[in-house]
Formats: structure tokens, sequence, C-alpha cells
């Protein structure tokens, strides 16, 4: 068996000749019942930093003159709130997080890239998230992490669903740096609650 989260349903997948739907129901009712009013876990606050437009982030430009802002007034915005991340699909690691501010909530791309790098920082409608790995996509890429938001041989992202996300602008040379610490293993991403 296996469960697929998404923003308001839960996919139940399982082996029709080891069971069938009237006894899986039966069993799941009671513990979705149960989960609507257990407590929920203390949620962490992850600081992600970014380093927004270049190379990095080439639809900057044009979620600013979407928006009619300047590519400043989007990094403010951007930075400016914490987001909730709803859940991890699409990619492993792949979070998705709202809600940006309406000013920036710019729609997808037209046309899909074929290579999105790794650590991507990207919009789409009221969406932000970011590319744990290198894959298509077509979100409006703004920036870019230095993390390494994806390990195969450690698979478990250090942030879940229910966490939160606050980015932080960063120059160059501090993307650089903590770049270098993250691939000598000694950049600690830090959080707070």
């Amino acid at each position: 068996m296996a469960l697929i989260p998404a923003y308001s349903t839960l996919t139940v997948t399982y082996d029709g000749i080891v069971t069938n739907y009237d006894k899986l129901s039966h069993t799941l009712k009671p513990l979705i019942d149960s989960s609507l009013s257990a407590p929920l876990a203390t949620p962490t606050t992850w600081l992600i930093p970014v380093r927004y437009g270049g190379d990095g982030g080439p639809d900057l430009a044009d979620v600013a003159n979407f928006a009619d802002l300047s590519t400043g007034e989007v990094v403010q915005a951007h930075t400016d709130q914490d987001y909730l991340i709803y859940f991890l699909g699409f990619l492993p690691g792949f979070a998705y997080m709202g809600s940006v501010d309406d000013k920036i909530a710019m729609p997808r791309l037209a046309k899909p890239r074929l290579e999105i790098p790794a650590g991507s920082v990207g919009i789409a409608g009221k969406q932000t998230g970011f590319y744990p790995v290198a894959s298509p996509g077509g979100w409006r890429i703004i920036g870019q992490t230095p993390l390494n938001l994806y390990d195969p041989a450690h698979p478990q992202s250090f942030y879940s669903a229910g966490d939160r996300v606050r980015f932080f602008a960063v120059t160059d040379h501090e993307f650089d740096l903590i770049k270098t610490d993250v691939a000598n293993g000694t950049y600690q991403v830090k959080a707070v609650n």
C-alpha cells in the first residue's frame, strides 16, 4: 500500500489480490477520523538562501514586468513572508509552497523548459517552490539556492509537509561560500520556530 497526498486528496494504492476496497476502507476510516482531530506537530521554519536573478533566475525580470515592480521589489515580495509546504511531489523533495503575494503570482511558462537546474526557485501562479534535482519544468525561475535539496543516498528531505520556508537573498559571494560549505558538508541549514 502507498499513500500519495496532495492539496486536498489522498490517493491510496493497494494490491487488489491482497485486499479489496471495502476491507481497506474499513481499516482506514478510523485512522483518517482520528487523524483529523490529532494535534499537529510543531512545524519548523527553514531559512533558505537564494541568489535572485542572473543566470540562476532567468525569469526575474519577466516577473517584475508582469507585476509592474522592480526586480528588487519582486525579491522583497518573495522574501517578506513564510511559505507553508503543502506537500512534496512531482520530484523527490519538490516542495509545493504557498502562497506568494498576488502581485507576483505569474502563470507558468506557456512552453516548459527541457531542463531546470537543481536548486532553482520558481513561481507558478500563487505557488512557489524549488527544484531539488535538474528536470524539465514550466515554473518562472527567479533564483537559485546553493543548498543540496535531494541526495539519493539519503532521500529523506530535511523539510516536510507542514513545515514553513523563509527565503532570504544572498549575494554572489555568499552563494559561492555556502555552495562550498555544502560541498564540504559543513553548512547547516538554519531553522527558526
